[in-house]
């Protein structure tokens, strides 16, 4: 009637899963952080274009990552449903890299745009790969939040060694700027990426989801219609698509921030990352911990709103200036920040198993792109829509001198916008109808033993 049921996988095995995480996260912090400000003052794009580009790419990325799923969940090898796609993602990404993180002054914009079109390609087919491989070694409900919980640890510390890179070297005197600082993250991401692929790939089962019988359709448009159709689904890509503009906005105007309102050199600013990040990873567990006792949806709201009120201290702190109350800030909003992206993407997991249950096909592919859609589109919007909205309503651009309304209005978009659409998350989650009772009952019809069998 069904597949045997797995066993969870060890600890060492998760860690090698997770090790992904360390190029997605050499990719995620430089882009989110580093990159826009680098292109928009350092190489000379200005913010306004920079913005644009940004934008125009992430919407050509809504486009690519559906195919990108379907690519995944279609064609299958011998190694397996998803390993090859790994692999193959490790020179189109690193080549990319090479290229995206280590510019000259004056780089063109067809340059940009050329190299991150490929850049995004092959960061598309390792983050859908991962994601989608998820729901076939990973046995419950629980089990797939400790999945993206280890992923996410992973994920910040290594967030956490990028952004000692320009502390370390302002503490020992080196003169290096926002050039060499993104220069060395992109070796490091050169470095981590194929070994981390090793990992993934030799120590972690790659098999089909449980009820998955195996069926391959030719590339339509139906099962896409179908996957936005699903109310479950739905929810959560509203979820993705508020967090994620929220977090965007947040990490592109970071940098200016801290230097034009609270007066911090790039080494004291990526201090204070780094607590941000140290605080995300203690503060996961327990937000974990909360989605057992309760529901996934009742965490992430709670999350979610905590994210909110961070950012009035924000703006609070930012009358003050200086480094400490730029600290209390992030202290809050560090400790909700991970909850938001891993609990959706566990949340996509139960929708995956339900729609197995449903239909014996699994979808896992073509559903994780579309959340990395949904993502996308709230980091094109805070991006393109977002620098527009600081350059032409705010007055504020980082090449000229800023007068003192200009600096307001930055740390106005800053915290305004993020907490309305954390708000609204919050919102959204209190209305997200599955629950762990739908998902037991689902693991039933999988396996008439039950999930417990599989502890």
């Amino acid at each position: 009637m069904t597949d045997a049921p797995a066993k969870r996988l060890s600890l060492p095995r998760v860690l090698a899963f997770s090790s992904l995480s360390i190029p997605l996260a050499g990719v995620g912090l430089p882009v989110g952080v580093y990159l826009a400000p680098l292109y928009a003052r350092e190489v000379g794009l200005g913010l306004e274009l920079t913005g644009l580009l940004f934008m125009l790419l992430r919407f050509w990325d809504i486009f690519t990552d559906p195919v990108m799923g379907y690519l995944v969940d279609r064609y299958r090898s011998p190694w397996g449903r998803v390993r090859h796609w790994v692999v193959l993602s490790v020179p189109i990404l690193g080549l990319a890299t090479f290229f995206v993180y280590m510019p000259d002054v004056g780089e063109s914009p067809a340059y940009f745009v050329g190299w991150m079109i490929l850049f995004y390609i092959g960061f598309t087919l390792l983050q859908t790969a991962r994601s989608a491989w998820v729901p076939a070694i990973a046995v419950d409900y629980d089990d797939r939040s400790r999945f993206f919980q280890w992923a996410e640890i992973v994920s910040v510390l290594s967030m956490l060694f990028l952004l000692a890179i320009p502390v370390v070297l302002e503490l020992a005197g080196f003169k290096v700027g926002r050039m060499g600082q993104v220069a060395v993250m992109g070796w490091v991401l050169l470095i981590a990426l194929p070994i981390s692929a090793f990992l993934a790939c030799t120590f972690v089962r790659d098999e089909p989801v449980r009820g998955d019988k195996g069926h391959t359709e030719k590339f339509r448009l139906r099962p896409f219609i179908a996957a936005l159709r699903n109310r479950y689904l739905g929810h959560i890509l509203l979820l993705e698509l508020l967090s994620g503009t929220a977090i965007a906005v947040t990490s592109a105007n970071y940098l200016f921030v801290a230097e034009f309102v609270f007066g911090l050199s790039d080494g004291m600013s990526s201090l204070i990352l780094m607590f941000f990040f140290i605080m995300a990873v203690c503060a996961l567990p327990l937000w974990l911990k909360l989605a057992e006792r309760t529901e996934k949806s009742f965490a992430f709201k709670a999350a979610a709103l905590l994210s909110c009120s961070s950012f009035f201290i924000y703006y609070l702190a930012g009358q003050v200036g200086g480094f400490w109350p730029l600290f209390i800030g992030a202290f809050f909003n560090g400790a909700a920040f991970s909850a938001p992206m891993v609990l959706a993407r566990s949340m996509t997991a139960d929708v995956v198993e339900w729609q197995v249950s449903q239909t014996g096909e699994n979808r896992s592919g073509i559903y994780y792109s579309l959340i990395t859609s949904a993502y996308k589109v709230g980091s094109s919007l805070a991006l393109g829509v977002g620098y527009l909205i600081l350059g032409q309503w705010a007055g504020f651009h980082p090449n000229k001198d800023n007068s003192p309304e200009a600096i307001h209005g930055l740390l106005l978009v800053f915290c305004l916008l993020p907490g309305t659409l954390y708000l609204l998350a919050a919102f959204a989650a209190s209305r997200y109808p599955f629950t762990r009772a739908m998902q037991q009952e689902v693991a039933k019809s999988l396996d008439p033993r039950g999930p417990e069998i599989m502890d």
